[in-house]
């Protein structure tokens, strides 16, 4: 779940979206460079002639809570488990 937005300035060279996103998070983040590629339309720009961020760009870093809170997504967590024991 999304619940805003934190606003980073870009600092230094070859940094690019999902480096952006592992920095802030340090885990999986499905669905996040997405959201933040489309809280950013300046990004499409940039990305037509390169994949790195230029220095001094503002992009705004969308913010999970339950990302930050340690909760894995609900994509990442398997229904049933169909192994283990007992299982034959």
């Amino acid at each position: 779940m999304i619940a805003g937005f934190e606003l980073y300035v870009i600092a230094s060279d070859y940094v690019t979206a999902d480096i952006l996103i592992w920095k802030r998070y340090r885990c999986p983040t499905p669905g996040i460079v997405e959201a933040m590629l489309d809280a950013n339309p300046q990004m499409s720009l940039v990305h037509k002639t390169t994949p790195f961020l230029p220095v001094g760009m503002y992009v705004r870093v969308p913010i999970d809570l339950d990302l930050l809170s340690g909760t894995p997504p609900a994509s990442l967590i398997p229904a049933t488990a169909t192994w283990g024991p007992g299982v034959r």
